[in-house]
């Protein structure tokens, strides 16, 4: 049977949860149980440290929970701090009304189970109170519906996959494929992020699924270029961009995901390249090894989470790079408005991107001038003042894109 071993501040945590549903109980005849629910319980069963505490309450809200949990804190002379309400919003892939407190020190949220049903034209679903086997039924995928319940200390899998499917690396949903992407076709991509975050396999149901023009068209229909971006923006952080884009490849989601201006707009017609995207992203990553790095760029300087962030992103939208379009009285690099636009990402991000792909061919050919002789303070000096902060980044994202067109990593770094 698969165990949990917690953290004493979790056992402290679950021991005043039962306590406090103990006095609920004793006091309203409410006879409910609390359950850890979804990612905390599959980072635990793979001996990953998790802070993102979800309690699924039954018979009553989680707000109601929330309430209950810190008026029995004050009743014992535990600290506590004021319950925080997060309203659902349908539009943001916010479904359920949740609460959050502190509990012992760690933020906590408080949730109710719940069952959902979709109308035929809408990925917002109608929200009832559910038993634990429909909350785990209308989740995305198996590996996200374990429970963990704080009264008998034991994992509980209602769909009867999920810890299969965690111990053999599969990312499936806990029903149909088809109609559970139909229903709600963001779960497409974080099946593609949880595949990619765990390396995990795509079950064979799953991935047909995935591959039917009809999920496509609901995908491009129903989600909205916030949750678009969002997701992506997790697949950049995560530790396997590469494998990341090799999926959205793979199912054809490329010009779904990373959405550009329609084709009238574009100065040119500009052949764009999907599959460069991985190559680039594959040879960032190489860039971004250590000893690549560090030949790269001086040692005092370092490259950040943040850098790191951009340069994938740069990299997923590369195929893009020539292509300009018209926006608001002005021409504007096209990779810019997918980022902005097409992923809603923030304006910041899609100008540094803008400004890094602008700025390869200028590195590319300074470093070309500076191997073949001397160059002019003022010719490199002007190119630094235009890099500005970027110019890290921009310096490595130039050797990556060297890397993409079959420049060696030795002539690269000694270029």
């Amino acid at each position: 049977m698969a165990k949990i071993v917690l953290t004493e501040t979790e056992t402290e945590i679950c021991t005043l949860l039962n306590r406090v549903a103990d006095h609920i109980r004793a006091t309203t005849n409410e006879q409910l149980t609390l359950r850890i629910a979804g990612g905390w319980v599959r980072d635990k069963l793979l001996g990953l440290a998790s802070h993102d505490i979800d309690i699924a309450v039954d018979h009553m809200s989680g707000f109601t929970l929330a309430q209950h949990v810190t008026s029995y804190m004050q009743l014992h002379s535990i600290a506590t701090s004021s319950v925080g309400k997060i309203n659902s919003n349908p539009s943001r892939s916010k479904h359920l009304e949740t609460a959050t407190t502190k509990v012992l020190g760690q933020f906590v949220d408080f949730v109710h189970l719940r069952s959902e049903t979709y109308e035929e034209d809408s990925r917002i679903p109608q929200i009832e109170f559910g038993t634990p086997e429909e909350d785990a039924r209308r989740r995305d995928i198996t590996i996200n519906a374990l429970f963990y319940n704080l009264q008998t200390r034991e994992v509980e899998d209602f769909t009867g996959r999920g810890l299969k499917d965690l111990e053999e690396g599969v990312v499936r949903t806990p029903m149909d494929a088809e109609q559970t992407f139909k229903d709600d076709p963001l779960r497409v991509l974080r099946v593609l992020r949880f595949a990619s975050r765990f390396g995990y396999e795509i079950e064979k149901e799953t991935a047909r699924a995935m591959e039917r023009e009809v999920v496509r068209s609901e995908l491009e229909r129903k989600i909205s270029r916030e949750r678009v971006g969002v997701e992506v923006e997790k697949m950049a952080e995560g530790e396997r961009p590469v494998l990341a884009i090799q999926l959205i490849l793979k199912f054809g989601l490329y010009e779904c995901v990373f959405r550009a201006p329609s084709r009238e707009t574009w100065a040119d017609d500009v052949d764009v390249d999907a599959m460069a995207a991985e190559s680039v992203t594959r040879c960032t990553l190489k860039m971004l090894d250590e000893a690549s790095l560090h030949a790269l760029i001086p040692s005092q300087y370092s490259v950040t989470l943040h850098d790191r962030r951009i340069l994938i992103l740069a990299s997923y939208v590369y195929p893009f790079h020539a292509a300009v379009a018209a926006d608001r009285k002005r021409n504007a690099s096209v990779a810019l408005l997918v980022v902005r636009d097409g992923l809603k990402l923030p304006t910041n991000d899609a100008d540094s991107i803008a400004a890094v792909h602008m700025l390869v061919p200028r590195i590319t050919a300074m470093a070309a001038l500076c191997c073949a002789g001397p160059v002019e303070r003022n010719t490199l000096g002007h190119l630094i003042r235009d890099a500005g902060a970027r110019w890290i980044v921009a310096t490595v994202f130039a050797a990556a894109v060297q890397l993409h067109k079959g420049v060696s990593t030795d002539q690269v770094v000694a270029t």
